[in-house]
């Protein structure tokens, strides 16, 4: 184990070389690879990995890093799950009586029945919207850099307006920052004339009749959970993000941010800047701490 003098954090040694390594569990940050460069020759690599620890009472919980942006779409991706088996088991017409109307059965249990089948449904799909969009959101933000100024021009008054990434993150629309303001940073194409761009921008609707609902008679954009397209919807936050890794790492230029969740191949956030005196070591994984780290 590790300790970057820098920043305090723990990090694990669980590798030599990218290929040899298999992530254990996908919600998690990938490790950077560090590569010593001598006269244009590589002359050796690790591989290190975040670790963080939390004190529970009188113990101490250790864990490699969650990626939050894999947390957030594993979320989305197994409330959509959920929502797909009960659209087909309960709501298929060729397998299940919809109408109270016409049924045989007595109409207020039915109707006690469905309308508890209509929660659960909202309630997974609401789930997945929300944790799909606010996935994009978390690596749209964590992707800005420190010093990164995303300029605006206002044609009606003939003037430019500088956001810093505080004002990007508080004040720019999640569309604007990923139609803008990550092609910038990532140096790629726009995703507007992508077939998914029409699903995210209802996907952004969708999520802001949840968070911003108006009043509690106004229930109709349920209905919208219903029609055919609304899986296509909730998927088009993975496909955004794609297509920025997509770019991002055929560009080589991967880095921590990028879940597994989205490729799983061996597209590893690389570094070149490995400075033995930032580094102390503290341990390994077998003995545990030998010397104490900075925390």
């Amino acid at each position: 184990m590790k300790s970057r003098k820098s920043d305090g954090k723990l990090k694990l040694v669980v590798g030599i070389h990218p290929e040899s390594y298999t992530p254990s569990d996908i919600r998690l940050n990938k490790p950077v690879c560090f590569k010593k460069i001598e006269d244009g020759v590589e002359t050796g690599s690790m591989l290190l990995q975040d670790i963080d620890d939390v004190r529970i009472e009188n113990s101490r919980l250790t864990y490699f890093t969650p990626n939050n942006v894999a947390i957030l779409l594993s979320v989305s991706n197994k409330a959509l799950t959920a929502a797909k088996t009960i659209f087909k088991e309960r709501f298929n017409p060729d397998k299940s009586e919809l109408d109270f109307q016409t049924t045989s059965e007595n109409k207020r249990a039915f109707l006690n029945t469905k309308s508890q089948d209509v929660c659960d449904y909202i309630e997974a799909i609401q789930t997945g919207i929300i944790s799909a969009y606010t996935a994009v959101e978390t690596l749209a933000n964590l992707s800005i850099p420190p010093d990164y100024v995303y300029k605006v021009e206002l044609k009606s008054r003939g003037t430019i307006e500088l956001h810093d990434k505080n004002a990007i993150e508080r004040w720019i629309s999640l569309k604007d920052k990923v139609l803008h303001v990550l092609p910038d940073i990532y140096k790629t194409t726009q995703p507007d004339k992508k077939k998914f761009w029409s699903h995210f921008i209802k996907l952004e609707k969708y999520r802001h009749d949840i968070i911003h609902q108006k009043t509690i008679n106004s229930t109709a954009f349920y209905k919208a959970y219903f029609q055919r397209d609304i899986f296509d919807v909730c998927g088009s936050a993975e496909q955004v993000i794609k297509f920025f890794y997509n770019q991002h790492a055929m560009a080589n230029r991967t880095n921590p941010v990028w879940p597994w969740l989205i490729n799983n191949e061996s597209h590893f956030p690389i570094s070149y800047d490995f400075d033995s005196s930032t580094v102390e070591v503290v341990g390994n994984l077998y003995e545990g701490y030998t010397r104490k780290a900075k925390r």
